[in-house]
């Protein structure tokens, strides 16, 4: 059993994997109290997050006592046309959810692959992460659990957008050869839950999106200043990355 607080509420979960699903389901059940039901591969800091985005939901039907079941969300509207309102993106990290508990061994997304993650103690100041083959956190040996929890966060948070200019640029490069109307460049932000918006003409991507495969990308980065589904034959197989994972905190 796991439990989420929220200001002066706490929901108990358990979390149940079925191989073979490719969506997330969060049911509410007079015997078993909250489930979510997720595909291998998902570990608990992935559901917390997806807990804090459905808490409100979650409360209302607990407070109801009424049996429901959340069904996955559609796909978002974002990556399929053209964003036409300028909007602010928030500059700051952030997430729904409290900082989760990392351990050793939990699976990471990185375009399209999921990586574990290392956890070293060692006689160090400073905290680093590095990547070969996997993701390395070195933490010192001083470091309480939440210590270590919130350092993870922020190292892995720093990783991904150390690395998002570049790769967003080298789908970019890609989307190029296929549309001559494709922009000279593409920024990135932290943008929540959405995939990418436009500001002063310059299409901005979410950082979070290193974490689809970079034909995903291509997609996302195609959809905002031209049909996507016309300019790739393989458009459904590029989106379906869309539609079966979400843009959660770590």
């Amino acid at each position: 059993m796991y439990t989420y607080q929220t200001g002066n509420q706490t929901i108990d979960y358990k979390i149940e994997v079925v191989p073979n699903r490719t969506d997330i389901t969060v049911q509410i059940c007079d015997k078993e109290g909250v489930k979510v039901i997720i595909p291998r591969g998902l570990n608990e800091n992935n559901v917390r997050s997806i807990i804090a985005r459905k808490a409100t939901w979650i409360l209302k039907q607990l407070n109801g006592s009424q049996p429901a079941e959340e069904k996955p969300a559609a796909p978002k509207k974002e990556a399929v046309k053209k964003e036409t309102a300028k909007k602010e993106a928030p500059k700051a990290a952030a997430s729904a959810a409290k900082t989760g508990s990392f351990e050793e061994g939990d699976k990471f997304p990185y375009l399209g692959r999921q990586y574990r993650l290392n956890i070293v103690r060692g006689d160090v100041a400073k905290a680093e992460m590095t990547f070969r083959a996997k993701f390395i956190a070195t933490v010192p040996q001083s470091w309480n659990e939440q210590q270590t929890n919130e350092g993870i966060e922020q190292l892995l948070t720093e990783w991904y957008q150390g690395r998002a200019g570049e790769k967003f640029q080298e789908a970019l490069k890609s989307v190029k050869k296929a549309a001559d109307n494709a922009p000279e460049s593409v920024k990135w932000d932290e943008l929540g839950e959405e995939y990418a918006t436009t500001q002063d003409n310059t299409i901005v991507l979410n950082w979070r999106l290193l974490k689809a495969p970079l034909a995903t990308i291509e997609y996302v980065i195609a959809s905002q200043f031209t049909n996507a589904d016309e300019l790739f034959e393989d458009a459904a197989e590029r989106k379906q990355w869309l539609s079966d994972n979400t843009l959660n905190a770590f």
